[in-house]
């Protein structure tokens, strides 16, 4: 069985939390000396502290559960995943002393903690809780980027480049308004949230309607994950259709364009910071949209990017054409890409999906508008 890069990260995520609560289940140990026993003890409290921890954060925390601690408010999400660590918390030690049947832990809260100790484990749940909200802000991978330096010298990397936006959003912000669309596009990036993680993508940034999302080029050449991102979330789209259209009124569709290039990676601002990604790639998948945008095509991708990868079946493709981007002295060759969200919001119709197409052969160049082609390229990140 081959597992998808999701299952591989919860699975290491897992693994590591089993660990944590090993190390310091050893160094716990010191409290009842140096021996085997004194050790055996400390790692079997240490494993029976993490391990609904670890079941909570890597795989309760997807599910429907999980789902809803995260829509409520941060002080609330922060409370309640406090809860669950201080309940595994006194779980592990009081479980640990049965087992150990430590007739000296009989005294304090529970007849297994004493009071300082209770008090210690309320403020470690807390903080840990805390760095895990920051780490939701930043994003699974920013944090560990900024702590580590990754990117505190600019560096070049080939990255896989989505923008995704939704189709129609003028008109349906006007029809439910400026805060249920905010809520309606906070649920949409939501439910988009697991397919990114399944196809190891990473969110770089949300543009109002639009999120930017890449993947390491080497990590989207193993499996293609950029177009089955499309496919994921179309399923997942079309699984809560019913909540949208009850709650909003609308089910979101979207329109999405996919390029690759190389691009400068590195930690931007002072007061407050972020990782950015600049380069030629950046601008010519913001091109790509306002093409697809101007075509009414649902999802577009640069030849560059269909050439490099191994299409995963089925995603029926069409060559529409070349354009030409300015400052680019090449025209662009781009694809149309089939069995991709229906025309849900209104929008014009993209055009009928053709039997799978590759790029190589000889092909007539349509060329759209001067206004939907000649787009200015810029260097600097879409902000």
């Amino acid at each position: 069985m081959t597992l998808t890069h999701r299952e591989r990260f919860r699975i290491r995520i897992f693994l590591v939390i089993l660990a944590i609560g090993l190390i310091d289940g050893l160094l716990y140990s010191l409290n009842y000396g140096a021996d085997l026993d004194a050790q055996l003890r400390g790692a079997v409290t240490g494993l029976l502290i993490v391990l609904p921890i670890g079941l909570w954060e890597t795989w309760l925390s997807t599910a429907a559960i999980g789902r809803f601690v995260r829509r409520q408010r941060a002080a609330v999400t922060v409370l309640i995943s406090s809860g669950i660590y201080l309940t595994s918390i006194l779980f592990g030690l009081h479980t640990g002393a049965v087992l150990f049947d430590d007739a000296d832990k009989a005294k304090g809260l529970l007849g297994v903690i004493s009071d300082e100790s209770f008090a210690f484990a309320v403020a470690i749940s807390l903080l840990m809780n805390l760095i895990f909200q920051i780490r939701r802000i930043l994003g699974p991978d920013v944090m560990v980027q900024f702590l580590t330096g990754r990117y505190h010298h600019p560096r070049e990397e080939e990255r896989v480049i989505l923008f995704l936006d939704i189709r129609g959003s003028t008109a349906i912000a006007e029809q439910i308004g400026a805060l249920r669309f905010l809520d309606f596009l906070n649920r949409f990036y939501a439910d988009l949230s697991e397919p990114i993680l399944e196809t190891g993508g990473q969110i770089y940034r949300y543009v109002g309607d639009e999120i930017i999302v890449t993947w390491p080029m080497e990590r989207a050449a193993r499996n293609a994950g950029c177009f089955r991102l499309l496919q994921l979330a179309e399923a997942v789209i079309a699984q809560h259709a019913a909540h949208y259209e009850r709650t909003y009124g609308t089910v979101p569709a979207w329109r999405a364009a996919l390029h690759c290039g190389r691009v400068a990676v590195g930690e931007l601002g002072d007061i407050r910071q972020e990782i950015v990604l600049i380069g030629d790639a950046v601008n010519v998948t913001a091109r790509l949209v306002d093409h697809a945008r101007a075509t009414g095509e649902a999802a577009v991708a640069s030849a560059d990017l269909v050439r490099r990868l191994q299409i995963p079946s089925p995603t029926p493709m069409r060559r529409l054409g070349t354009i030409d981007i300015r400052g680019r002295r090449e025209p662009l060759e781009v694809y149309g890409l089939g069995a991709l969200p229906p025309n849900r919001s209104g929008m014009a119709a993209a055009g009928t999906a053709s039997a799978t197409d590759r790029p190589g052969a000889t092909a007539a160049s349509s060329r759209p508008s001067a206004a939907a082609a000649d787009v200015a390229g810029s260097s600097q990140p879409i902000a």
